[in-house]
């Protein structure tokens, strides 16, 4: 009998599938936004009406979405800094890339836990997604840090400057709000 010689990592069918139902509960959670009148798709996702519909086109063409005719968004300077650091630290130049670094930047203005706010089910999704879309991203969070908190530490210490008065993670009382268990 001749071993398996199925690689560890998932075959290309599993990552489109899971970056079908990636983008798939991004954009179910920004239809219940707008439905509740939370403001345009454009608006909520950080992204153009072409960029929306291309988006579409790609993980959920037979989709119906409302205010592709609308344009890009003004993004916030802070929202603008991280959807940089994600694309700078990413390490790939694709569409996917590009629209994952917008979303996420422009989700991360929202309150709630990152994952939540993209509509998916735990923190553990959302770190998959990034490896499978951003990898050179979630390398570089390799103490597993929660997401905002990595974009804002990363914006600061390559900035020169810190929020936080520690001088290092380490050596600070409010680590375990910064990290996730491991």
């Amino acid at each position: 009998m001749q071993p398996s010689i199925r690689p560890i990592l998932p075959v290309q069918a599993d990552v489109v599938a899971l970056s079908a139902f990636d983008f798939g509960c991004i954009l179910d959670k920004a239809e219940a936004e707008r439905e509740a009148g939370r403001g345009a798709l454009t608006e909520l996702l950080g992204l153009s009406g072409a960029e929306l519909g291309a988006l579409r086109d790609a993980w959920a063409p037979r989709r119906p979405l409302d205010d592709l005719h609308l344009p890009a968004p003004v993004r916030p300077a802070d929202e603008q800094a991280i959807a940089t650091l994600i694309l700078w630290k990413a390490g790939v130049v694709s569409s996917e890339a590009r629209w994952l670094a917008a979303i996420l930047a422009r989700r991360s203005m929202e309150p709630g836990h990152l994952w939540e706010d993209l509509g998916l089910v735990a923190r553990p999704a959302l770190t998959a997604l990034i490896a499978r879309h951003l990898p050179g991203l979630a390398r570089a969070n390799a103490q597993n840090m929660r997401w905002k908190k990595f974009f804002y530490r990363q914006i600061c210490s390559d900035s020169g400057f810190s929020l936080c008065l520690s001088p290092s993670c380490d050596a600070c009382d409010e680590r375990d709000a910064c990290f996730a268990p491991d």
